[in-house]
């Protein structure tokens, strides 16, 4: 090798050193920023308001959320016994998502007659609790004036009905006003029974006067 040569190959592996670190440092530093640009952004929510906690101060006063958002701030009792409205003037019962209201369902008596089993007829009483009557001595009552089979049962909703052996709508549309009317506030508009598949009003619209 000639005398020299190797003064001229030292620097030159120094420069490619050096070339490779600021590369490596380029590629970090892309990396860096590219992790940076896609990292999600977190926002929570306000679990009263359904807004994202900054934003609760500017909601409009007028607003259920609003009204919510005061009343969290005043105490849980507060907000327990804090009844919100629609313009119509029903209760409103729960906040859904994207800012729908679900309204209270007032509660009613639904009476069905079905076949079961292809054999067995069975009536249902649907709704007795919503004002009020125990259904267990309910399922008692209508078991000893109809001298049949009675009982509370689940639904696949979870809710509970009274199903009795036999038909027993007609019949039994009238005990339910006769015996729960006064005491338990239920009026004949409140009683409907399934035909064909629809829910409709058992009794009349003129004949809303309670014996």
């Amino acid at each position: 090798m000639p005398q020299g040569s190797c003064s001229s190959v030292i620097p030159a592996i120094g420069c490619s050193q050096s070339l490779l670190t600021v590369d490596r440092t380029r590629s970090s530093m892309a990396d860096e920023a590219e992790a940076a640009v896609l990292a999600p952004v977190v926002v929570e929510y306000d679990p009263i308001t359904g807004v994202p906690a900054e934003f609760n101060e500017y909601l409009p006063p007028d607003t259920a959320e609003h009204k919510r958002w005061k009343a969290a701030q005043a105490g849980p009792e507060a907000l327990a016994a804090l009844t919100l409205k629609d313009k119509d003037g029903n209760e409103i019962e729960k906040q859904l998502p994207g800012g729908k209201v679900k309204k209270k369902q007032k509660a009613q008596v639904v009476l069905e007659s079905h076949t079961r089993n292809k054999k067995k007829m069975v009536t249902t009483v649907m709704g007795l609790e919503g004002f009020g009557v125990k259904l267990a001595e309910a399922s008692k009552l209508f078991g000893k004036k109809f001298a049949c089979g009675a009982s509370v049962t689940k639904t696949a909703t979870g809710t509970e009905q009274i199903d009795m052996q036999g038909e027993f709508v007609d019949k039994l549309a009238e005990l339910v006003i006769k015996t729960y009317g006064t005491s338990n506030n239920i009026t004949k508009s409140d009683v409907y029974c399934i035909q064909d598949k629809r829910k409709v009003p058992y009794f009349d619209e003129d004949s809303d006067e309670d014996e």
